[in-house]
């Protein structure tokens, strides 16, 4: 999981390994600047977005769950 500022990670977390951060990140970079929920799919992966006053909140989950 990540905050990030408009493209700019401030901070990010994960107890595991693999390629999703990544992912989570360049998904980051296509999210409009809108207030608004997003859910992505990439790669088995189910990444979840809240964008709120320019600042993204990002939980990657293999399955999908609801923020």
């Amino acid at each position: 999981s990540f905050v990030a500022r408009g493209t700019v990670i401030l901070v990010e977390y994960t107890e595991f390994t693999g390629n999703f951060t990544g992912i989570a990140a360049q998904c980051l970079q296509k999210l409009p600047a809108t207030n608004n929920k997003f859910t992505y799919n990439c790669d088995g992966h189910t990444f979840n977005y809240l964008v709120d006053d320019r600042f993204s909140k990002c939980l990657p989950f293999t399955i999908c769950s609801f923020l």
